[in-house]
């Protein structure tokens, strides 16, 4: 590993000594980022100044072989990433020639490297964020008490990587013996761009039971307790892991014709999507008012990013994680599972809807409603009210078995009752977003700024929902991918273009628009944030009824 790095930083000078020499210096240099979503790829290119000159996507299949299980193949996905990359390059005259570095960011999902066939599913080899099959394994972890939990808000979510891993060791021993390494989805890219594998930090501490501040930062005793010690060995886990932004190799010759970029440039160690969201949101000057801010970043799911330079435990948020975006820093990161999804599935599943999810009926909803808001003003949809918790509450309970609760519902055979439940459920969401950020206020953040980011910007019911009932001020980015030019950030890192990603962000950055609150509808977002805290305590006592119920039932049987 050691002769390969030096190699690796040999290459590096090589290719940024031939840049100066032939004179490319003077030229416009760019940035590649790559996005990797829930559905499907996007790439970006950026100059140095965070300018945007080309985007592109494409989209790959997520499968659900059984209740809970959520998987993709891997090949699809970096196939949809050759040609996002090979459409946007393809759109900029001499971006090849002139491609500075390169970074990924990916959800949270996980790669599984095996021998003798695909291990999962489906012919499928990646665990999607969203796969819930670890459930009950997740709250095995949390009866352990092991100290890790104290970094995770208290209780371990079967989104994380470890509820799953232990599911897969369990219930397919066979499978676990062929496994061979296991990685983030963003390192698994970022290794096939460049034949090099390395873990990124950021990956480790937010999804497996990591602790960089710890002299011994693996969970040892509680990996063993489980029976899973294995897991570092197996899943070539066992390296220390490289800070986001370092170098993490140089692409290959192979994946230099597949990407139709030049052999040779820097990829980054890369990141999750919701923390390169983050970076491209925040904007400049965060470092100083780090501790006021909060990043949304709203798609399918929303996360919710903060920093601190101080060890905060806030139970019901994952984290504090250090490092794993900002060296010496703590991030924690809330979140809402089914946000995006919980609005596609109104337009999916209600009796009324007028057909299933895309985008143009979602700005069609959006405007109709809208329109009927003008006219009626609070009284519509007054008697709805929802708490989102379809697949379990990330934050602030931390409760992956929740379910959401919803009141107010008739027949459901009308447009007009269609309308009312698509708002009652955007508003829901946003009022947990506001609940989310009170209860970081309460463990020593002061947040009274929102930087907004993510596909939720392009329904204007949900950011008009934001602006009004989130109750602090929420700021837009004007560059139209701020999850891409967080990853271009990063790329500039690896790249040698600034040394740090507090100076990438003060030069990348975009300016921001701040969105002017209607006074109004704030105070009627402020009875029904009353409602929404009522029924969030009242589903929560239901919860804990019903749990403590199945337990003895268990028992007696």
């Amino acid at each position: 590993m050691s002769a390969d790095w030096s190699r690796t930083r040999l290459l590096r000078r090589r290719w940024y000594d031939w840049s100066v020499i032939n004179g490319s210096t003077g030229m416009t240099h760019y940035l590649l980022g790559i996005d990797v979503g829930t559905l499907g790829v996007r790439a970006g290119l950026f100059d140095t100044q965070g300018q945007l000159f080309a985007s592109s996507s494409a989209p790959f299949a997520l499968l659900t072989p059984h209740e809970h299980h959520a998987v993709y193949r891997m090949d699809d996905i970096w196939n949809a990433t050759g040609r996002a990359v090979r459409t946007t390059l393809a759109a900029v005259a001499c971006a090849r020639e002139n491609l500075r570095g390169i970074a990924f960011d990916a959800t949270s999902s996980l790669y599984i490297e095996a021998v003798g066939g695909a291990p999962l599913d489906g012919v499928a080899d990646v665990l999607c964020w969203m796969d819930h099959r670890g459930e009950q394994e997740a709250k095995e972890i949390d009866r352990t008490g092991d100290r890790y939990l104290d970094y995770v808000g208290g209780s371990v979510s079967p989104e994380m990587h470890l509820p799953k891993l232990l599911w897969l060791k369990r219930q397919r021993p066979a499978v676990w013996e062929r496994i061979v390494a296991v990685r983030d989805l963003c390192d698994e890219l970022a290794r096939r761009a460049t034949d090099v594998a390395r873990n990124s930090i950021c990956g480790l501490c937010c999804k497996l039971p990591y602790l960089p501040a710890d002299p011994e930062p693996w969970r040892r005793e509680l990996l063993s307790r489980l029976g899973i010690s294995d897991l570092l060995e197996r899943g070539q886990l066992n390296d220390p892991p490289a800070s986001v932004g370092t170098l993490h190799g140089l692409v290959s010759h192979s994946a230099a014709e597949f990407l139709g970029v030049r052999a040779g440039v820097p990829v980054a160690v890369s990141l999750i999507d919701a923390e390169a969201g983050a970076l491209g949101v925040v904007g400049r000057g965060f470092q100083d008012r780090m501790n006021q801010t909060i990043a949304i970043v709203g798609g399918t799911s929303t996360c919710y990013m903060s920093w601190a330079a101080d060890e905060r435990r806030v139970r019901g948020v994952w984290g504090p994680f250090k490092d794993a975006v900002f060296s010496g820093y703590w991030m924690h990161e809330a979140g809402q599972s089914f946000s995006g999804a919980a609005l596609d599935a109104v337009l999916a599943t209600h009796p009324s809807s007028p057909g299933q999810p895309c985008a143009r009926l979602h700005l069609d909803t959006a405007t109709e409603i809208l329109h009927q808001l003008q006219t009626e003003g609070p009284a519509f949809a007054a008697r709805r009210h929802v708490v989102p918790d379809w697949i379990g509450n990330r934050a602030p309970h931390g409760n992956g078995s929740a379910r959401a609760l919803l009141t107010g519902i008739s027949e459901e055979t009308s447009r007009r009752a269609f309308l009312e439940h698509y708002y009652a459920v955007a508003r829901g969401l946003i009022l947990q977003s506001r609940h989310i950020i009170e209860h970081l206020s309460a463990h020593g953040y002061t947040i009274d700024r929102a930087s907004l980011a993510g596909g939720h910007l392009k329904n204007p019911l949900l950011v008009t929902l934001y602006r009004d009932a989130l109750g602090v001020d929420v700021v837009v980015p004007t560059t139209a991918e701020p999850v891409l030019l967080g990853a271009a950030m990063v790329a500039a890192l690896a790249g040698g273009v600034y040394g740090n990603l507090f100076e990438a962000l003060d030069m990348m950055a975009s300016d921001q628009t701040v969105l002017a609150r209607d006074d109004d509808w704030a105070r009627a977002h402020d009875v029904a944030y009353r409602i929404y805290r009522n029924l969030f305590a009242t589903r929560n006592e239901i919860e804990a009824e019903a749990e403590a119920w199945l337990e003895n039932t268990s028992v007696t049987t």
